[in-house]
């Protein structure tokens, strides 16, 4: 892996962990709410090879700060690109991530090439009684510091999902989620512990849904088929709303869709990339 730097770079009131390497257009990976920069272990050094690829650390996970003060995370982002002196990039987001990438891009919509979204979630969407109700069981556990109860409901609902059990999953996936969590889980009870409360992140207005409509990117949307039914119509959503996105369909897999098979997602990465940058030169 070529011109493999890291480093700490002052955004918005904070510090954000990010690793650089490669060289060619510029791809940003984005994690999921579970975990950090190295969920894209093995990817990123692959996609390095033809790109300048970057992970980050967002705002109160991994090494990342998370100051007691609003932030917007799309914003910390394109703070983050200004720093490494990166115009425009490809932006692949999982979950949380594809969250963060679609927000981006309709505030910031110069500076995306492409959008790449694994099974994207949506803060408007509005989830079923069964989420809300797992979520809200996780959160009353993870402040009692039950992180393993915690764990076998966030991991049984959004990794297992509503088809399997999560001892249908492989094992190393399900410890090395367990870890990248659990250290989420200390980092929110360390911030409330030294400033009293998490920090808010700011609403967009308006929201992201409402723009849609304006983007003008290649966009992939990969939708698992064994994924929460929420997750599958937020994706679907967002392949009709944005023009000329497109969805696609694995039907034997969940919601973790980038760490499930990640030889494959990386196949289906690297021809999107391959296809956006042929579509923009015929522009």
């Amino acid at each position: 892996m070529t011109n493999h730097e890291t480093g700490f770079a002052p955004v918005n009131g904070t510090e954000l962990y990010y690793e650089r390497a490669g060289s060619g257009d510029a791809v940003v990976l984005l994690h999921t709410g579970n975990g950090n920069t190295t969920i894209w272990d093995g990817q990123f050094e692959d996609l390095a090879k033809d790109y300048t690829v970057v992970r980050y650390d967002c705002r109160g996970f991994g090494r990342s700060g998370y100051p007691d003060e609003p932030y917007q995370s799309a914003d910390d982002l394109a703070a983050l690109l200004d720093h490494l002196g990166i115009e425009r990039a490809h932006v692949i987001g999982p979950s949380f991530g594809g969250r963060i990438a679609v927000e981006f891009a309709v505030l910031h919509p110069a500076r995306v090439r492409s959008l790449l979204l694994a099974a994207p979630v949506s803060r408007e969407h509005e989830w079923t009684d069964e989420v809300n109700t797992n979520r809200m069981a996780e959160e009353d556990l993870i402040w009692a510091g039950d992180d393993d109860k915690a764990l076998d409901i966030s991991l049984g609902s959004w990794v297992a999902g509503p088809k399997r059990t999560l001892a249908d999953m492989d094992p190393t996936l399900i410890a090395r989620l367990r870890i990248t969590a659990t250290a989420g889980y200390d980092r929110r009870r360390r911030t409330v512990a030294e400033t009293g409360n998490e920090p808010d992140e700011l609403e967009l207005v308006p929201n992201a849904a409402e723009r849609l409509g304006s983007l003008q990117v290649p966009t992939l949307v990969l939708i698992g088929g064994m994924d929460q039914p929420d997750a599958i119509e937020i994706g679907e959503r967002l392949a009709r709303d944005i023009p000329g996105a497109r969805a696609e369909y694995i039907d034997d897999l969940g919601h973790m869709i980038t760490m499930e098979r990640p030889e494959e997602f990386l196949q289906k990465a690297r021809a999107f990339l391959a296809e956006a940058a042929r579509a923009e030169t015929a522009r």
